[in-house]
């Protein structure tokens, strides 16, 4: 369990490099450009690439790209491996590129039906403009899979930091001299892709000798044989993501700002705990019998621990959030509260979607790949249905709400098909949360009332201090607790019939 914890520890610690960095992003954006036509244009055009690139690097990484490297190092055909997957990916990402380019004029239509004339014209031409950044995603996503098989998981969880740095760098150097902060968006996605391949291209050449060959090997053939279920869970998942975008559309101007502005802070602490775990956690599960047991509810535990603190943070205190990071230049103050509301209803989600994310794993470990595809079509038709409803009256708050909702009825699904138990690691997390969420609840008590009367700066700085002091309780908490619950692992045998 020592290897594991310090895996988790290496890669949550560069997550959460990459979470914070990420949020100045945002907050970059937000500053410069504040929510309105151009932002929601601007997120739409950059949806599909972005969902390949969230898809190659949480979809395919782990349960495809690094069990196919990790069996050519044991064979010693790393460099032949490495040519004949990169062929492949080449391939299929290269000419998704072009299609989507080709495409980018209709594509508004789709995602975006609710957008007025010009507002699908610039999503069009952003969609145009950022298409071939999935190409380059798709090599940097590889060598990451490459330095992963040896047990290298720092320097590329350290990357997208750097990706993050360049498009705040973009955002800044385009607004001072061209007063065009979206074009420096575009500008900074591509050489912050650039960058990830180039840092890691240094160490990556001291384990394989670079070539490139579109001819099939038994390793592309295992990366083939990995994807169609991998692919189909995934698309179904990022479909669902598209359709929810595409009801939001509906709701009117800012809608989609809001939702994704408040996406960074419902991702933060998915992102910088639970994604790691399940990051860490795949090829310890893969080993099977006690390691895979009790890894899976350590994970449940530390997860639904972690998860339940930060959901009652997260709602109690959505409108400081989003008032501290965005709310300044063009970020108004309606934005702040409609943002807020969007945050507050997702965040009511974060409990299932940690649960199911560990389950998810679980089922990738031990080769049942079709119960998370099951899944992902459970949630994409409720999430639909629900938030076709409840757009019309409750915009924002109805679509974050019906992501929740379907989430929820997913991870029971989820589950309901697991043969390991949920229900006493989720339970216990939930017991060490308590002491630090009743101090959120009583800090919230007096802060909310008073926090807009302080200086803003003051407000802010006591804000950290009482997120730092919860956040220090939960982990003592756990210290405490970990004896106990290594006693529950070992009773973990203890499998659902």
């Amino acid at each position: 369990m020592r290897r594991f914890s310090e895996r988790v520890g290496i890669v949550s610690f560069f997550i959460v490099l990459s979470r914070i960095t990420g949020l100045f992003r945002e907050m970059a954006l937000a500053f410069f450009l504040g929510a309105g036509q151009i932002t929601d244009s601007l997120f739409v055009g950059w949806s599909i690439p972005n969902i390949f690139r969230r898809f190659f690097a949480d979809g395919l990484v782990a349960p495809a790209f690094v069990p196919a490297f990790t069996r050519a190092r044991k064979e010693n055909q790393i460099s032949s491996a490495f040519s004949s997957i990169f062929g492949q990916v080449a391939l299929i990402t290269g000419g998704l590129s072009i299609v989507l380019f080709v495409l980018s004029p209709l594509i508004p239509y789709v995602l975006s039906p609710g957008f007025s004339p010009e507002g699908k014209k610039l999503a069009s031409f952003f969609t145009a403009s950022l298409s071939f950044y999935l190409f380059f995603v798709s090599v940097a996503v590889l060598l990451s899979a490459l330095l992963n098989s040896f047990h290298i998981f720092g320097l590329p969880a350290s990357t997208m930091s750097i990706f993050n740095i360049s498009v705040i760098f973009g955002i800044f150097i385009f607004h001072r001299f061209y007063s065009r902060p979206d074009l420096g968006f575009v500008f900074g996605v591509f050489l912050g892709v650039i960058l990830q391949i180039l840092i890691q291209l240094i160490p990556s050449a001291k384990l394989v000798r670079f070539s490139i060959s579109f001819s099939s090997s038994s390793y592309s053939k295992l990366v083939r044989s990995a994807i169609p279920p991998i692919l189909l869970s995934g698309a179904i998942y990022q479909i669902n993501f598209l359709v929810s975008r595409a009801i939001a559309s509906l709701g009117g101007e800012k809608v989609i700002s809001y939702l994704t502005y408040a996406t960074r802070f419902f991702e933060l602490p998915l992102g910088v705990f639970v994604y790691s775990l399940s990051y860490v956690s795949l090829p310890f599960m893969s080993a099977g019998g006690k390691e895979r047991e009790e890894v899976f509810s350590r994970s449940v535990f530390v997860s639904s621990a972690i998860t339940s603190v930060a959901t009652l943070g997260l709602c109690l205190f959505s409108e400081p959030i989003i008032y501290f990071v965005f709310g300044y230049g063009k970020f108004l103050q309606e934005d702040v509260l409609g943002t807020s509301q969007a945050l507050f209803m997702y965040s009511l989600g974060l409990i299932p979607t940690a649960i199911s994310r560990i389950l998810t794993t679980d089922f990738q470990a031990i080769g049942k790949l079709k119960i998370p595809v099951i899944s992902g079509f459970i949630s994409f038709v409720f999430n639909a249905v629900l938030g076709f409803l409840l757009v019309k009256d409750l915009k924002h708050v109805g679509v974050a709400l019906a992501s929740s909702l379907s989430t929820l009825i997913s991870t029971i699904y989820l589950v309901l098909k697991s043969d390991l138990s949920v229900f006493r690691p989720f339970f216990k997390g939930v017991i060490v949360s308590v002491p630090s969420s009743f101090l959120s609840l009583v800090f919230a008590y007096f802060y909310l009332q008073h926090y807009r009367f302080m200086p803003r700066v003051l407000s802010f700085l006591v804000f950290v201090g009482i997120s730092s002091f919860v956040f220090l309780s939960l982990l003592i908490s756990l210290k405490i607790f970990s004896k106990t619950f290594l006693g529950i692992d070992a009773e973990s045998k203890n499998l659902k019939n």
